[in-house]
């Protein structure tokens, strides 16, 4: 009786194994950029080679934004974003969105550079923003659907005093 139940527990691991491996592979994931190595890729070099990308914000606004993403023009992967990404046509727009991002400095909102690299280990492009999570689920050979970030972040200004009479 214990053998048979000690065979249905390693049936029962290895098939949750193979779900659970199987099941990751279809998504991508970012990756933070770091500033060392030879040739270091910066937000700042991005814009200045804007021309060199396919540019998308999401956000309520170009003034307003919660990212914007890089997918490079040369090679033969290509992020497909929601409908909710904005396209941009120019580098004046894009060193704008990224200008107000930069402005978004909370202790729960710090934007930075990430790579993002599909379920295949290849680069697909680069998002600036302040979030640490987007979804991106692989559609068919070198496309990656990009989803929705979060809304940007709302800033209130400091809170009045409240004044007892």
């Amino acid at each position: 009786m214990e053998e048979k139940m000690f065979h249905q527990y390693v049936l029962w691991v290895g098939l949750m194994s193979i779900l659970l491996l199987s099941g990751c592979s279809g998504y991508g994931r970012l990756s933070l950029v770091s500033g060392h190595g030879k040739d270091p890729i910066m937000v700042e070099k991005l814009v200045e080679n804007s021309g060199d990308y396919v540019v998308h914000y999401s956000g309520y606004a170009v003034n307003n934004p919660s990212g914007i993403m890089f997918d490079p023009k040369t090679d033969d992967r290509t992020l497909v974003p929601s409908e909710r990404w904005i396209k941009i046509k120019n580098s004046e727009t894009v060193s704008g969105v990224v200008d107000w991002i930069k402005i978004y400095d909370y202790p729960w909102y710090r934007p930075k550079l990430y790579q993002i690299i599909g379920p295949d280990n290849d680069l697909y492009g680069y998002l600036f923003t302040g979030w640490r999570h987007v979804k991106l689920e692989a559609m068919e050979d070198g496309k990656l659907f990009v989803y929705d970030l979060r809304s940007p972040p709302q800033y209130y200004g400091p809170a009045e005093e409240i004044k007892e009479d």
